[in-house]
């Protein structure tokens, strides 16, 4: 093997060139230090960094993920909000064991293709054209089962 031995002048233009590089690389971040303190917030260092094409593919994909719940809202994926509507009471026991029994009273003996059966046929309300009595609306009360006012 044959050693190259450096003379000084190479050695202080190859130091010289270092420096150079040196000062090149120190100019870049000042720079780049400047832009990301002159950022108006986190977000905005973060978007900085992802859109610049210069930074590493791992920086940006960092950048990328600290910043995505500021640019998608949770609140944009959401489900829409539920639509809530009263449900008529449930009528009374009592009311509809009567009515059922004042059915079977009247369709006693009588076949299911009669027209008499046919009139009793109820709806979801449990309201049929031959039985004119409706069921009464359920009591309103606090729902803790105490019927003593006092």
């Amino acid at each position: 093997m044959v050693e190259v031995v450096e003379t000084p002048e190479q050695k202080l233009k190859r130091h010289e060139d270092a420096l150079v590089a040196c000062m090149a690389e120190i100019t870049k971040l000042r720079a780049e230090n400047a832009l990301l303190r002159s950022a108006e917030g986190a977000h905005d260092v973060l978007r900085r960094i992802y859109l610049n094409e210069a930074e590493s593919s791992n920086a940006r994909i960092k950048a990328a993920q600290a910043s995505i719940n500021y640019e998608k809202s949770r609140l944009e994926n959401a489900p829409p909000a539920l639509e809530l509507t009263a449900q008529k009471a449930a009528p009374l026991l009592a009311d509809v064991v009567a009515k059922q029994r004042r059915r079977a009273d009247a369709l006693r003996d009588e076949p299911l293709d009669s027209p008499k059966a046919r009139q009793w046929v109820w709806d979801e309300n449990f309201a049929c054209e031959a039985d004119p009595v409706p069921l009464l609306p359920s009591p309103q009360g606090d729902g803790s089962d105490d019927d003593t006012q006092g």
